[in-house]
């Protein structure tokens, strides 16, 4: 009976290294959230500047050509918005799977650990068990002896 609840500590642990995977994945993914977040939060601040010097430089009677980059400089910026809030959509799925995947791993690792726990109560119940038997039979024997000892 050990050596099946040793099995099963083996299969528990490795179901524990694939959670503590998922886990490092869940946490690097949630880094490269950040990480987009922040570059969207800059993207968004220099569009802002871009939008007001813009708006300046109508005031200031820049040429038309000077407008023009600057209006190709804020189309750029947005483009990369853009592509940031597709690049953050993509990254938050992953999120989402790799969620999902951890909550199975860990449904998997309760699942064993509830088993091996199963198998040692019973290991000890047989061991409690094959003991009283052994006592049972030293009580029977030593009563046998009174008996034949008295008789």
């Amino acid at each position: 009976m050990y050596q099946r609840v040793k099995r099963f500590n083996r299969i528990l642990k490795i179901r524990e290294d694939s959670r503590r995977e998922e886990q490092a994945i869940l946490a690097s993914e949630r880094r490269e959230e950040m990480d987009v977040l922040d570059r969207l939060a800059a993207l968004e601040t220099e569009k802002t500047t871009a939008v007001r010097e813009f708006s300046k430089a109508g005031e200031q009677g820049m040429s038309g050509t000077q407008l023009w980059f600057q209006r190709q400089f804020i189309d750029a910026i947005d483009t990369d918005i853009a592509r940031g809030h597709v690049s953050l959509n993509d990254v938050r799925q992953r999120i989402a799977g790799t969620e999902a995947r951890l909550v199975e791993r860990h449904k998997d690792v309760r699942v064993m650990e509830a088993y091996i726990g199963h198998l040692k109560e019973a290991a000890f119940k047989e061991e409690l068990d094959a003991e009283q038997i052994e006592l049972d039979d030293v009580a029977t024997m030593q009563y046998a002896r009174v008996k034949r000892e008295g008789a």
